[in-house]
């Protein structure tokens, strides 16, 4: 099954040489949501381990990488990737500005090179206006890129 691509209007406004400009970018449309249960039934086919044990252990996991996250640490995921903790704020010309209080913290995250070379290998496909208004996901959709065409801090 290939990636749907359709394409989006940038409302953002950019400056490029001094000129506002506005353009287009590709979005992936969602096939739904899988959730935490589906995963850990589908992780613990072919195997002895229950699909409830599955997702206990994997609770128990999540449980660990919060709490080290939350202490600063760098989380190592093996192949799935990396997890960084990180804050979002504002930016100012004077160090003397910045507030504690303007800080958000959050999570950058970088995929392992399995999840990375299996996602760079997907096959694309322009979506039609009709599987567009079919496949739209508008509960929890929030894949809408801030910035498009921008790639962000992972390694904060």
């Amino acid at each position: 099954m290939a990636l749907k691509i359709k394409i989006k209007k940038n409302t953002l406004v950019r400056k490029i040489d001094g000129v506002k400009k506005t353009g287009f970018y590709g979005k992936v449309i969602s096939n739904g949501t899988k959730t935490w249960e589906q995963i850990a039934e589908e992780a613990s086919r072919n195997t002895t381990v229950h699909k409830a044990e599955m997702k206990v252990a994997s609770e128990l996991l999540l449980d660990a990488v919060t709490a080290q996250l939350k202490q600063g640490f760098i989380v190592d995921l093996g192949p799935i990737g990396k997890l960084y903790p990180a804050v979002t704020g504002k930016w100012d010309e004077n160090a003397d500005n910045l507030q504690l209080a303007d800080m958000k913290p959050k999570v950058n995250y970088k995929p392992g090179a399995d999840i990375d070379t299996a996602i760079r290998g997907a096959q694309l496909s322009w979506t039609t206006e009709k599987e567009t208004d079919e496949n739209t996901v508008t509960d929890g959709d929030n894949t809408e890129p801030t910035n498009p065409g921008t790639g962000g801090d992972i390694e904060g």
